[in-house]
């Protein structure tokens, strides 16, 4: 069963940004893209390091320490198919725009 967690006012994030919050205890980050908003744990899966530092462009967003990109809609890595993607975590929008995502599901 999901358990929703309010992080952010969907206006904290503009549309080809991100914003890094915490949601219990858990570094999240959260991207807009094209209006759509993703949420992923703010890990590289790569080294462990803190992928909301580095750069949001287009759709993909790159680890700020090894320059390891991934594909922020699928979680994947760009460059290597076989390598571990990210993990991604439920968002929703409510009907008060407040952002609120689930980590227990991520």
């Amino acid at each position: 069963m999901a358990r929703w967690i309010d992080v952010a006012a969907a206006t904290d994030i503009p549309d080809g940004g991100k914003t890094c919050v915490h949601a219990d205890g858990k570094p999240v980050v959260l991207c807009q893209v094209a209006g759509a908003l993703h949420a992923v744990l703010n890990v590289c899966p790569h080294a462990g390091l803190p992928l909301g530092e580095g750069e949001l462009r287009g759709k993909v967003l790159t680890c700020p320490f090894h320059g390891f990109a991934y594909n922020i809609e699928t979680g994947r890595n760009v460059d290597f198919v076989d390598d571990v993607p990210l993990s991604k975590v439920p968002v929703r929008v409510t009907e008060e725009a407040r952002v609120e995502v689930d980590v227990e599901q991520g």
